[in-house]
């Protein structure tokens, strides 16, 4: 495997990911001066690793490639479009501090969500936010749209729907707070698995690069993002579900609390457990046992026949 004197890192080439890497590089370099980390979005042209043309819109399994053959040492992908199978060729090496992880509404009218008039239509982003919204505000219609904050607030300013949700660490990312009307508390909307998080990934086996990942890694985020991942996987095993889950760690202890939804906003079934360090695995298979007993294996069952999760 090529060794090169700088480390490259990569990450999707949308603009939001690409103000993760920025933050990542800067935080990489000022922890290890003496070593030499380059943005792969700002490589000199003709240099290995430049951006090849027709990246934009490229999945998962092409961040690691970019890993697998050599185009960059570390990549950053958000923590929630990490898939729960990822190639063995490859390890979430570090998660920094994590950012907001929950949701918020950006509306016309500037109106909180109880203050919405009925038949009002927002745009979501997935199936989790959809069914939860729902179930509080059933008299709302909730619509599927693809695409990021100046996506959907394109599709609100062209009058196609009033507002739209989307996650708060985007929005300040994006240095949009002030267009926020309401952050939505987990008990309205939980957001999904790592959301608010970013993990960076490297080659399997690469010892020199995780050594230095460690330096920006912020264990309490980590924990909560591998609870996370647990509890998605105890419930779905493939990751694939109305599911919203949030770790919280604290010291010792540590907090999971979690909702499954059915996309139309019937049913709904949520709970929440805390433990101490080292409890973390029955913990979590404890709180899934009993969701997916009061009715969320119904609702999974149900999503997954509806052909929803393809």
């Amino acid at each position: 495997m090529r060794r090169s004197k700088n480390i490259v890192v990569g990450s999707w080439p949308d603009h939001l990911s690409r103000i993760h890497l920025r933050k990542v590089v800067d935080a990489l370099s000022a922890a290890h001066p003496k070593r030499t980390f380059v943005n792969r979005y700002e490589m000199k042209k003709g240099r290995r690793g430049r951006i090849p043309a027709g990246e934009s819109g490229k999945g998962f399994n092409w961040l690691v490639n970019l890993l697998i053959k050599g185009d960059a040492d570390v990549v950053v992908a958000d923590a929630s479009s990490i898939p729960l199978r990822i190639s063995p060729k490859v390890e979430i090496a570090a998660v920094p501090a994590r950012g907001n992880p929950f949701d918020v509404l950006i509306s016309m009218e500037e109106l909180i969500l109880d203050d919405q008039p009925e038949k009002a239509s927002f745009a979501v982003i997935d199936h989790v936010r959809q069914g939860q919204l729902l179930y509080y505000r059933p008299d709302l219609s909730f619509v599927m749209e693809r695409g990021g904050f100046d996506d959907l607030q394109q599709k609100m300013e062209s009058g196609s729907v009033n507002g739209f949700v989307i996650g708060a660490s985007e929005v300040e990312a994006l240095n949009h707070q002030d267009k926020v009307v309401e952050v939505f508390t987990a008990s309205i909307c939980m957001p999904v698995a790592g959301q608010g998080g970013i993990g960076l990934l490297t080659r399997k086996g690469d010892t020199d690069i995780q050594t230095l990942l460690q330096a920006i890694n912020d264990p309490a985020s980590a924990a909560e993002f591998l609870i996370e991942r647990s509890f998605l996987a105890a419930v779905t095993k493939d990751g694939k579900g109305p599911v919203g889950v949030l770790g919280s760690v604290e010291e010792n202890e540590f907090r999971v609390e979690a909702a499954i939804a059915s996309p139309d906003g019937q049913e709904k079934v949520a709970g929440a457990m805390m433990g101490g360090n080292g409890e973390e695995e029955r913990v979590v298979e404890k709180l899934a046992e009993e969701l997916l007993a009061a009715g969320g294996r119904k609702i999974l069952s149900s999503y997954k026949r509806s052909g929803e999760a393809c």
